[in-house]
């Protein structure tokens, strides 16, 4: 389908918004309508109890009162189909109605048609819930909004405070919450990062599915990341010491197959878009460390992953106008997997390249389109599907050098309404052309998380003992 189409049957946000923001900003009317959906659904009441405690509403409040709007208030304001609702039931007998197409991406409408590679037999609409990031991010960015604090993306790719610091390495505030274009929108997401202070995976678990439909490997490996300033939800609080300059790091130990175990990668993100990343892997096979470029980060992190470096935590490359173009070339409705991994895995596998039944949510989105000017870039163009909430993406798109849709990611998080931290749970990502697939399932640690990652792990001469 193409844009145009797609965004002719979008809802706009005037439109959305047309009866105002204050009206619509109702965290507790997705908690009714998932509390109505769990009358027929109970395996969904854990994550319902957690979505409507007193906690989780508090945030979910002061983020909407933030922003002016959340996704219930803004669904409860939009024209859409009556199919659209919680419960209907999408496989490949209704996947091409009329009524669906606007609101589901062709490449994921196609694996409910196509049988014979990585096919979803059938998918079921959840409610529209509201998603948020942390009480430490939402506080930094009401006092920053209080104090009239005015973010600078610059050309040249830096986000700079009023008094000309990198932001993102210097305090912990959300840059843009209603961006007017590409680059603002971009930076937003830059600053979502992870969501919360530290994240552990143990383990996470790659099945790299091939065009045949079988389970060519398992990968298996411990996976850290940190932010490094602004810190108010994890201990330490405040600034990593020994990382000026460093907005994040993240760092990957292979455990399995035999063959790759000790395989390991460092990568640490500098705010100054001048200074190019601290990036090391140790590749056990050769016994030394390798120092790589940020072409670099285009390989895959082991052989066969449709994964590559820049694509940790779906987007990881530096922020540049001179190389990319950052557009905002639509907005409306999409669906996507909701974000329910802390209590439930929102897709059920048939066996490891297919599946049986996938949660899919109505979320609201800005198209965001960043395209390569340069012409070297793996990506001619990504275009991903900004969630307005949460500031992360519901569905990408990465097309080849070609202009032809190459990869396409989707995700459930596993996020937690009392506190608004998330981790991952589930990543899809399938590859159009070659007919691969790498599905990733992460055993998010969340006991002792204060302890996890130590400074050592971002260290490669270090992590390359861990085990």
């Amino acid at each position: 389908m193409k844009l145009r189409s797609m965004a002719a049957g979008l809802a706009t946000a005037a439109a959305l918004l047309a009866a105002g923001p204050a009206a619509m900003a109702k965290p507790e009317d997705g908690v009714a309508a998932w509390k109505a959906y769990a009358a027929s659904h109970p395996e969904v009441a854990p994550f319902v109890e957690a979505l409507g405690s007193p906690d989780a509403l508090a945030i979910a409040n002061r983020w909407a009162a933030l922003r002016g709007y959340d996704a219930p208030g803004l669904l409860a304001g939009a024209h859409l189909p009556p199919e659209l609702k919680p419960g209907t039931v999408i496989d490949a007998s209704n996947v091409d109605a009329a009524w669906l197409k606007p609101y589901i991406l062709p490449a994921l409408a196609e694996r409910f048609k196509d049988s014979a590679w990585f096919g979803w037999k059938r998918a079921v609409i959840v409610p529209t819930a509201s998603y948020y990031m942390p009480k430490g991010t939402l506080e930094q960015t009401e006092a920053a909004k209080a104090a009239g604090t005015v973010f600078n993306a610059t050309a040249d790719g830096n986000l700079l405070t009023p008094d000309g610091k990198f932001a993102l390495s210097t305090q912990g505030a959300m840059p843009f919450l209603n961006p007017k274009n590409g680059l603002e929108a971009t930076w937003s997401f830059v600053a979502h990062g992870i969501a919360n202070d530290n994240l552990n995976f143990n383990p996470i678990t790659m099945d790299v599915c091939n065009s045949s439909n079988s389970l060519e490997r398992t990968y298996k490996a411990e996976l850290w990341w940190q932010k490094m300033h602004g810190r108010k939800d994890v201990a330490p609080f405040g600034d990593i010491n020994g990382m000026d300059g460093v907005v994040e790091a993240g760092a990957v130990y292979f455990t399995d197959p035999r063959d790759v175990r000790g395989l390991s990668g460092v990568r640490k993100r500098f705010a100054d878009a001048k200074k190019e990343d601290d990036f090391k892997v140790f590749v056990p096979t050769l016994k030394r460390t390798r120092i790589l470029s940020a072409t670099d980060g285009q390989d895959p992190l082991a052989a066969g992953l449709e994964l590559i470096w820049d694509d940790w935590r779906a987007y990881w490359v530096k922020t540049d106008a001179n190389k990319f173009d950052y557009k905002i070339v639509g907005e409306g409705w999409t669906l996507g997997m909701p974000h329910t991994g802390h209590f439930s895995e929102a897709a059920k596998r048939e066996g490891a390249c297919a599946v049986d039944t996938v949660e899919l949510e109505l979320r609201p989105v800005w198209i965001l389109e960043i395209t390569d000017k340069t012409g070297k870039y793996i990506y001619s163009k990504r275009r991903i599907y900004l969630d307005k909430e949460f500031y992360y993406p519901v569905a990408n798109e990465f097309y080849d050098a070609r202009g032809n849709l190459m990869r396409v990611w989707y995700d459930s998080r596993d996020w937690v309404p009392g506190t608004g931290q998330a981790q991952w749970r589930q990543v899809a990502i399938w590859n159009v052309i070659s007919k691969r697939l790498t599905w990733l399932t992460m055993d998010s640690r969340w006991q002792e998380l204060d302890k996890n990652p130590t400074p050592s792990l971002f260290d490669v001469d270090q992590l390359r003992d861990y085990k």
